[in-house]
């Protein structure tokens, strides 16, 4: 076999392996799209089949009347907000981390305290927030599942990594044309990581569209529940109601899909340029 076909080979055998893991990873959604529109009966009978025998949407008609709608304004008014706080609270630490690593001693070892903070487990610091939350007053306040987690060390760091790639030498051409540190950030810098804002946007958007512990301990008005809690309020003391979770969940992932396929093309190139070391 000469060098072409062991080539063209092992690019087959690559995609075929590439195509498998795919289908193994999308299919529990394609289960759960069809099983959606499966009446009771079917659910749990023996044997399973993928394809509803008698199809029926009312699942899906019920979650709308029980104010899934409502829900979903709440989940994108936190995904939102959350994501701009986010976005710009780690910009401005990225660019701060990058720009004076070099005039000020410190600034690395801050950036270390920051990457230490990633190895606390975040289901440790909920009785914490918590206690925050309600002494801010934020008890069933949709800003008590925004402001304590708007700061990320991903964010930073993705931010920080793109930024050092970044000759210092642009930086101090502004500042000899009169321009402030802000005008710097936001009409330089801040354009030159748009592939990094992108990536980060879609990021912190799923994280806050699927949150649910913090909401969870927070809220406690079902007109204030996102939808991940809504779809939680379904499972009850005399029983669980499969067919409203079904219809409810896939509902809810229609957001995330349809922000990804617009926007997957910069993920690739904001993880690349956030790993450049420079």
């Amino acid at each position: 076999m000469d060098g072409a076909a062991k080539r063209k080979l092992e690019v087959t055998l690559v995609t075929l392996l590439g195509m498998a893991v795919a289908f193994l990873m999308i299919f529990p959604i394609i289960w759960l799209c069809f099983s959606s529109f499966k009446p009771s009966s079917e659910l749990f009978a023996y044997p399973l089949h993928l394809f509803p025998q008698n199809p029926d949407a009312s699942s899906y008609a019920g979650v709308v009347e029980d104010g899934l709608f409502n829900y979903v304004k709440n989940s994108l008014f936190l995904a939102i907000v959350g994501t701009v706080i986010t976005v710009v609270i780690s910009a401005m630490c990225g660019y701060a981390l990058a720009i004076y690593r070099k005039e000020i001693t410190y600034v690395n070892k801050v950036f270390a305290v920051f990457l230490l903070g990633t190895l606390i487990p975040g289901e440790i610091l909920t009785i914490a927030q918590f206690t925050v939350v309600s002494e801010m007053g934020l008890y069933n306040n949709i800003w008590g599942c925004i402001l304590p987690v708007v700061t990320t060390t991903t964010g930073i760091f993705m931010y920080r990594q793109h930024y050092m790639s970044i000759p210092l030498e642009l930086v101090e051409s502004g500042r000899l044309d009169g321009a402030s540190e802000f005008h710097i950030f936001r009409a330089l810098m801040l354009p030159l990581g748009s592939s990094v804002t992108v990536t980060l946007t879609i990021f912190s958007f799923m994280w806050r569209w699927n949150d649910y512990i913090l909401p969870l301990m927070v809220l406690s008005d079902q007109d204030n529940f996102t939808i991940q809690i809504a779809i939680k309020s379904y499972i009850g003391t005399m029983g669980v109601d499969w067919n409203s979770i079904l219809a409810a969940s896939i509902l809810s992932i229609i957001p995330i899909i349809v922000i990804f396929i617009i926007l997957q093309r910069y993920i690739t190139g904001g993880l690349a340029a956030s790993g450049v070391k420079g």
